[in-house]
């Protein structure tokens, strides 16, 4: 009982415990979130050539993004969650077609902890999708 009396009061001298609660909530919900929006069920990511005929563009476009992430320096295994946003656009022939634009991103990969692979990994990842940078979350692979 006096193991948890001490938990108690170490927690109450921690300053801002509000504002650290709140993140660590915010950032649980939105991993699951983006996970369960993704656009179609996860493939595997292989070395390996893909063959992207029988995929959706949302689909091969995650098997892509994580085949090049996990070829950059220090990255090792990557794997990625992308969020679509799957509007309906006229054309300039009248018709209508799909265009699925990327809104989030979520990397997980052994090398995530370091400053300069997330770097580098959030960089590729937005210069591929053309997505603001404040929109791709790195995080290392447990």
């Amino acid at each position: 009982m006096g193991k948890l009396k001490d938990l108690f009061a170490k927690l109450k001298n921690v300053k801002h415990l509000e504002i650290i609660a709140g993140v660590t909530v915010l950032a649980v919900v939105l991993i699951i979130y983006f996970s369960c929006v993704s656009c179609t069920a996860r493939e595997p990511a292989e070395d390996k050539a893909v063959d992207t005929t029988d995929l959706d563009y949302c689909a091969s476009m995650q098997i892509q993004l994580e085949n090049i992430v996990s070829k950059i320096s220090g990255v090792g295994d990557a794997y990625i969650v992308i969020n679509w946003d799957k509007s309906v656009s006229a054309s300039f022939g009248g018709g209508a077609s799909e265009n699925p634009k990327a809104t989030g991103v979520i990397v997980v990969c052994d090398g995530g902890n370091s400053t300069k692979v997330k770097l580098d990994v959030t960089f590729a990842v937005s210069t591929l999708l053309d997505l603001s940078i404040e929109k791709i979350m790195v995080y290392p692979k447990s």
